[in-house]
């Protein structure tokens, strides 16, 4: 069922509508469109995909809290800024960990630099 804060076009408004509809919010704009069954590939790509996303999120929680703080000061350091777990599972997904292993935290331009999160220029 939606949530309708205000009429459509309006204040706010959220959910679906007998899946016919769908209203939401993406990057502060408000948004309608047609609803759609979301696909579900169970490809051998798909699953390994999502175990490796699994592991990473695993691993994360596996960590100390002194450990999640530092990834947390490194993300702060990259362009544009990120939280530390999106930091921690991007590099877990480069460096290709295996569990029981972790990523170690790279060494970073400042954002002054306009380096995109540490690996490729961004275009500004």
């Amino acid at each position: 069922m939606a949530k309708v804060v205000s009429p459509f076009l309006s204040i706010d408004a959220s959910g679906t509508i007998e899946k016919s509809l769908t209203a939401s919010i993406w990057k502060g704009q408000q948004y309608i469109r047609r609803w759609f069954r979301p696909t579900n590939p169970k490809t051998t790509n798909q699953q390994a995909a999502r175990q490796s996303l699994a592991n990473a999120v695993q691993a994360w929680q596996g960590l100390y809290d002194a450990d999640k703080t530092q990834w947390n000061e490194a993300a702060r350091d990259v362009y544009p800024p990120i939280s530390g777990f999106n930091y921690f599972v991007m590099q877990y997904r480069l460096q290709n960990i295996e569990p029981p292993n972790v990523p170690t935290i790279p060494t970073i331009a400042p954002k002054k630099d306009r380096v995109l999160h540490g690996r490729a220029t961004y275009g500004l």
